[in-house]
């Protein structure tokens, strides 16, 4: 026969398990639902509500539906060419070592900019004359040599953003001291290269924020 211990140790181990079951279910189950659209790939466009969750899971699904009464549908970057919350987040599918991912579109112009997030990992990406995103991977730690440890922080993000630039001088010196790279130091630095560069035309900064505000062109 088992002991009263063991007993005990057996209740409160089915107690913990059946207890996270059901916060996970419940985490699971929570949904945000908000007025936004579907686009195809053959180019109509669905209104409804999409569930708004945190940035890595709207790397990886859209969860669509018309109406309340409706159930959701489930898209993958494969099925769609991207999805927008109405005047907030914008994600287009887009093709990162090889597999497609829904990245947050920042900002349109001369210059594209975009965040993505695939679990803890979180990266912005660049783009321009539609040559194809290219990674501007950023890295801050302590590191030691010798006896000696010193901070590091990675530069490659200013090698791109110069080399992409190069044609507004002007910006070398705010490229070079550009430290970590976010969204509103990397949305005013395009924003700002285009005005230089472009005359004819306004750029497109798709806000992150609700509600929509302000007018740049910002839509």
């Amino acid at each position: 026969m088992l002991s009263s211990n063991k007993l005990i140790l057996m209740k409160w181990t089915a107690l913990l398990f059946l207890s996270f079951m059901v916060n996970g279910n419940l985490v699971y189950a929570q949904t945000d639902f908000r007025a936004g659209y579907v686009l195809n790939y053959d180019g109509d466009t669905l209104f409804g509500e999409i569930d708004y969750r945190g940035d890595y899971l709207m790397s990886q699904l859209c969860r669509f539906r018309k109406s309340g009464a409706d159930s959701a549908i489930r898209f993958t970057p494969d099925d769609i060419s991207g999805y927008r919350f109405e005047n907030s987040k914008y994600f287009v599918s887009k093709e990162i070592d090889g597999k497609k991912i829904f990245v947050e579109y920042l900002i349109k112009g001369k210059v594209n900019v975009y965040f993505s997030k695939t679990g803890e990992f979180a990266q912005y990406c660049a783009e321009k004359d539609n040559s194809g995103l290219t990674a501007m991977p950023y890295e801050e730690e302590i590191r030691s040599f010798g006896d000696k440890r010193y901070f590091y922080e990675s530069k490659k993000h200013v090698g791109i953003l110069g080399y992409f630039m190069q044609d507004a001088p002007s910006l070398r010196g705010r490229i070079n001291k550009m430290k970590k790279p976010e969204h509103k130091n990397l949305v005013k630095l395009a924003e700002d290269y285009h005005n230089i560069v472009c005359k004819d035309e306004k750029c497109v900064i798709y806000e992150k924020k609700v509600p929509f505000s302000g007018f740049t062109l910002r839509v």
